[in-house]
């Protein structure tokens, strides 16, 4: 059995995992405690108090490993480097701290990498050694396998596909550089798209994607579009990626690619346009299998098994 961890800006979740499934669930506040030690104390309990709730009879083993799936994780080191969404501005040896305090070996790597990890081994990944993954939330996470390994760098944050830049001179991104994959494809791009579109921006008064979601599936031309225009972008980004990388399948998760066939029928589309000839109908392109609940533990104990 392994511990999976979910580290979130306001929550952290964690779970029991046993045969690709999690068992039994918990959270804590990621903010809110006095420092990074702290936060590792209470990490650490709400771990211990999860497994001993467990009932004599549920045949629920002892846990062998923990992973842990963090903003800015780095596997190489095992730290957190100076997530901007987390409480703690320098870098925490999350791994090391939770190592100690639990006694089993612990994994920390990227959540998005995590993602990537969690599909592949209990998702829509499963069966091939070359595999991209891409998250499409607040920002826009990828994890790359290439034959059969995770792909991380000297540095451990190799596999940046959301700032691979694909306008030139374009909008400003949260990294301070123009045009990158994740300025226009994520949350905030998609709303700052609706907004350059419509005549009224009234649906931007609510959060998320979800109001333009809903406008598109009602006919209006701005929504409609906002969604094509995604498509085209992220269909350059992945069909850069494919010419990189040439993986047999392309993983959609995250909350954007939940909105179906408005984002997935013109990405397939203008991808089969955009697709380097010699890899025509090589590349399968799916969305996530993992449970939506459950996709950041599943992840997370992927990377544990690394332990």
């Amino acid at each position: 059995m392994i511990i999976g961890i979910d580290i979130g800006g306001t929550t952290s979740k964690l779970g029991l995992v046993q045969d690709g499934r999690v068992i039994a669930h918990s959270r804590i506040p990621t903010t809110g405690h006095a420092d990074e030690h702290a936060f590792a104390v209470a990490l650490a309990k709400a771990c211990r108090d999860l497994v001993a709730a467990q009932p004599p009879t549920s045949n629920v083993q002892h846990p062998t490993s923990i992973g842990i799936g963090a903003p800015n994780g780095n596997q190489h080191t095992g730290s957190i480097d100076r997530a901007p969404n987390l409480p703690w501005k320098r870098d925490v040896p999350l791994a090391a701290m939770m190592q100690e305090r639990m006694g089993i070996p612990c994994t920390l790597g990227n959540d998005a990498n995590a993602a990537a990890l969690g599909e592949w081994r209990y998702g829509a990944g499963q069966g091939v050694n070359d595999l991209l993954v891409v998250t499409l939330g607040t920002g826009l996470g990828s994890g790359f396998i290439v034959d059969g390994r995770l792909v991380l760098g000297p540095r451990g944050n190799a596999g940046e596909l959301g700032h691979a830049i694909v306008v030139l001179d374009g909008r400003t991104c949260t990294c301070g550089r123009k045009g990158c994959l994740e300025a226009y494809v994520s949350i905030r791009g998609m709303r700052q798209t609706y907004g350059e579109l419509a005549d009224d921006r009234v649906l931007l008064e609510r959060e998320g994607v979800l109001p333009i979601a809903e406008a598109a599936r009602n006919g209006e031309d701005a929504a409609r579009q906002t969604f094509l225009n995604t498509a085209r972008w992220l269909s350059a980004g992945l069909a850069n990626a494919g010419a990189i990388t040439a993986p047999s399948r392309i993983v959609l998760t995250g909350g954007i690619a939940r909105n179906g066939d408005l984002l997935l029928d013109p990405l397939r589309e203008r991808f089969a346009q955009d697709l380097l000839y010699i890899h025509e109908g090589a590349i399968d392109l799916v969305l996530g299998e993992l449970p939506e609940d459950d996709a950041g533990i599943l992840g997370a104990a992927a990377l544990g098994e690394l332990a």
